[in-house]
């Protein structure tokens, strides 16, 4: 491939018009008309002599050549960024830019906390986390958009590389003295009897407490939804209502023993797995790396 293409404005525009998934979405986005991506794209085509994209009524998708050309770019394009960031460290005291992007509750108390321990031994380190639901933590990964996700695994996907896994049973928690606490086991049908605290419909931890009861043909009361999982660890807290979340996020509220956790076998089938992952095929910088090692440790400490 020559590389003076890929150096060319034009791989601009068709990253665009990839990230986007239509001519007139990546028009906007960079503030000229279509017909100028257009022409730039076609322009990509030409010099290739092969289609990039296949374009439909409702937007494009990419060829098996588009895709090539997208993965090329991409890694291109974040081996540029990678030596910039890195010529620009030696210019401001080494300092060391990590972006992250996570599903809520990896945010609400496990990553600050991991952010801070790995700061007091890498103190030039610098983060921006965002916050995204679990498929567009994933898609911000694949776009290189951040250098790593943490999420709950969705499934082989393409361009992704998993890291570090670890599962993620899901947990029955209540207030110590909520009339539950105690107690050396509970069905999950006596325990859905009880006014729950829930995430939204969208939540992998809903969708997982569905297909269980499901299973046993139950029905459910939530009395606070929420998809702020402080919220509803809160309410539960005050012992208002039992509420659901993973080991790793209310690791310091059961430690603390502001939540206790119930013995509910059905629940110990696990269907979740959570994931650090990066982009596939792209080389790790070191500071990404040890931080990538300092999280895998934390994850696993229990």
């Amino acid at each position: 491939m020559n590389a003076r293409i890929l150096s060319d404005t034009a791989v601009l525009y068709f990253m665009q018009v990839v990230n986007s998934g239509s001519i007139s979405e990546a028009a906007a986005r960079m503030h000229v008309v279509p017909s100028a991506v257009s022409r730039q794209i076609s322009r990509l085509e030409n010099q290739l002599a092969t289609p990039l994209f296949d374009r439909q009524p409702r937007g494009v998708t990419l060829t098996a050549a588009g895709e090539l050309l997208a993965g090329y770019a991409r890694r291109t394009l974040l081996d540029a960024a990678q030596v910039t960031n890195e010529i620009q460290s030696l210019r401001h005291a080494s300092e060391l830019r990590i972006k992250l992007a996570c599903t809520q509750g990896f945010a609400s108390h496990f990553l600050p906390f991991a952010i801070a321990g790995f700061r007091q031994t890498v103190p030039q380190s610098t983060f921006l986390l965002q916050v995204a639901s679990a498929r567009e933590v994933t898609r911000q990964v694949r776009e290189g958009e951040v250098d790593i996700g943490f999420s709950f695994s969705l499934g082989a996907t393409r361009d992704i590389n998993v890291v570090y896994s670890q599962p993620a049973p899901l947990l029955a928690l209540v207030a110590p003295d909520h009339a539950l606490a105690g107690r050396s086991e509970i069905s999950l049908r006596e325990l859905v009897s009880y006014p729950l605290a829930l995430p939204g419909f969208n939540a992998t931890l809903r969708q997982l407490l569905d297909i269980y009861c499901s299973r046993q043909g139950l029905n459910y009361r939530s009395v606070l939804d929420s998809d702020n999982l402080d919220t509803l660890a809160q309410f539960a807290i005050s012992g208002a209502a039992v509420t659901f979340g993973g080991e790793l996020f209310v690791r310091h509220l059961l430690k603390s023993g502001a939540l206790a956790e119930l013995n509910v076998p059905e629940l110990k089938e696990n269907h979740r797995i959570i994931e650090i992952q990066t982009l596939a095929s792209r080389p790790l910088p070191e500071a990404i790396s040890r931080f990538i090692q300092h999280i895998s440790k934390v994850i696993a400490s229990g």
